[in-house]
């Protein structure tokens, strides 16, 4: 019995004295991680406190400089997935903010981050991480653009669960322009894929602003996919104004348009919208869609007043617009199609476009992947078909009553005179054949008497795009070129 009493005090002894020594091993440990911060000299931080039991590391006002200039106020980090005798030992994956090393951890808060490189600057109030995964990235050669190198490769190399940035201001080089974001929220981000985000609150405005030019309130986005892009910011080569590759999403929304840029012409926006839906890897379809556009001008302000004055000369207070564009994307065929786009107005007219692009080749898929405009000159993409569509419901009347008045003519004579313009079209370079006569003559009949125009393109064989330079040169004949031809319907 007096065996197992001295035994059960010795263990009570030995955890009452490993409890004891842990406050001394938190504070040894936040020693050696502010000597390996600021061993080398390019990073200085005020305190460190370190929580061994919760693998929690804190930082007070860190200011490094290794990559542009970056200030922190405060830096914590729970739930660190590093072995326990090294933290006890002060060796965590912040000694020294090795750049480059793996970091995992459950949560990580940030204060008052202040970011100044490439002429540029970041402020953020908070920034929390959920899930933090960062895998080993390589930090050699990043190239004079040192910034975004080294963000891209850290983005190509990391996963996280939820992202919450809030209160950001971010000022442009030179002009000093200010973005301002309320807030920012990423869930899911996998190497360069992301689950869904949401924007808040964004607001643009030039120095010393009285007003933001430009305000949007909310952006969501889902499966949106950065990766070709941050391949391409990751290169030492990268330059601004270089390709970065094509972006993709699956659905996309933005609400809550305002500002002076937009006011001071009477412009108002209610959403702007976009999706993609995916058939198998190799057809996707998308559509976008612009609503609830509207241009009222103001009494007030030249531009404005101008502006204001056509539309009442065409019997107009405001004008409304809306936007549908579907397409096609079918590299199994071999083809990129514009389904359909209309831009409808109300009292106006409606315009439809569609068309479609045939023998899409690999050359045409690394143009538009990766941005790479010379690869256009070596694809044998060709235009196998389009069609545009005018349907008037009054802009006609009223764009011809307005340019009577200015003219001092009347209506009728303004239509008459317009329509004789387009029967004697002659296009410098262009060879005028019977068939472009006929073309131009439907032309001038919907000029005189409204109705629907179609005007066909049905190339016989279909035009590849490299061809398309030839109308350019003196003398090509358009319609037999293009297979143009045009129909009217009243």
């Amino acid at each position: 019995m007096n065996k197992t009493v001295v035994a059960t005090a010795a263990v009570i002894v030995i955890a009452g004295l490993g409890v004891a020594a842990v406050p001394l091993a938190e504070e040894y440990s936040a020693r050696q991680i502010k000597a390996g911060i600021e061993f080398d000299g390019a990073a200085k931080v005020e305190a460190v406190e370190v929580g061994l039991f919760g693998r929690r590391v804190t930082l007070h006002n860190l200011h490094a400089w290794r990559v542009g200039d970056v200030t922190i106020g405060r830096w914590e980090v729970w739930g660190l997935s590093w072995p326990l005798g090294d933290l006890l030992q002060g060796r965590t994956p912040l000694s020294g903010l090795r750049l480059g090393d793996p970091l995992q951890a459950a949560h990580v808060e940030v204060k008052d981050l202040h970011v100044a490189a490439d002429d540029a600057a970041w402020n953020i109030g908070s920034l929390t991480i959920d899930g933090f995964d960062l895998g080993r990235y390589d930090t050699t050669g990043l190239g004079s653009m040192q910034f975004s190198a080294l963000a891209a490769r850290i983005a190509s190399a990391l996963s996280v669960h939820r992202f919450e940035q809030k209160q950001t201001v971010y000022t442009t080089p030179g002009a000093a322009d200010r973005t301002a974001i309320g807030a920012f929220t990423v869930e899911h981000f996998d190497h360069g894929r992301t689950g869904s985000m949401a924007l808040t609150d964004l607001e643009a405005s030039p120095k010393a602003p009285a007003a933001p030019v430009f305000r949007m309130s909310e952006l969501k986005v889902t499966g949106l996919d950065l990766t070709r892009p941050l391949k391409a910011l990751s290169s030492p080569a990268w330059r601004p104004g270089m390709p970065v590759g094509r972006i993709g999403l699956e659905t996309a929304s933005a609400t809550g348009f305002g500002g002076v840029g937009l006011s001071r012409y009477g412009i108002s926006l209610g959403s702007i919208t976009s999706e993609t839906t995916h058939e198998g890897k190799e057809v996707s379809r998308s559509r976008t869609r612009i609503e609830g556009f509207v241009l009222a001008p103001p009494l007030k302000g030249l531009e404005a007043i101008q502006l204001r004055l056509v539309l009442t000369a065409m019997g107009l207070k405001e004008v409304r617009l809306g936007f549908d564009c579907a397409g096609t994307e079918d590299r199994a065929r071999a083809e990129i199609a514009i389904d359909r786009c209309v831009l409808a107005g109300p009292d106006l007219a409606e315009i439809s476009l569609s068309g479609k692009l045939v023998r899409a080749d690999d050359a045409f898929w690394k143009a538009i992947d990766d941005g790479d405009n010379f690869a256009f000159l070596r694809t044998k993409a060709a235009l196998g078909a389009a069609r545009l569509v005018i349907a008037d419901k009054g802009l006609l009347e009223r764009a011809l009553k307005a340019f009577a008045t200015t003219s001092g003519r009347s209506a009728a004579e303004t239509r008459a005179m317009v329509a004789r313009e387009v029967r004697q079209f002659q296009p410098s370079g262009v060879l005028i054949t019977e068939d472009l006569t006929k073309l131009l003559d439907t032309v001038a009949r919907f000029i005189e008497t409204g109705g629907t125009l179609t005007v066909d393109a049905k190339p016989d064989p279909a035009v590849g795009l490299d061809k398309l330079s030839s109308l350019r040169t003196p003398g090509p004949d358009w319609v037999s070129l293009l297979g143009l031809s045009a129909t009217l319907a009243r």
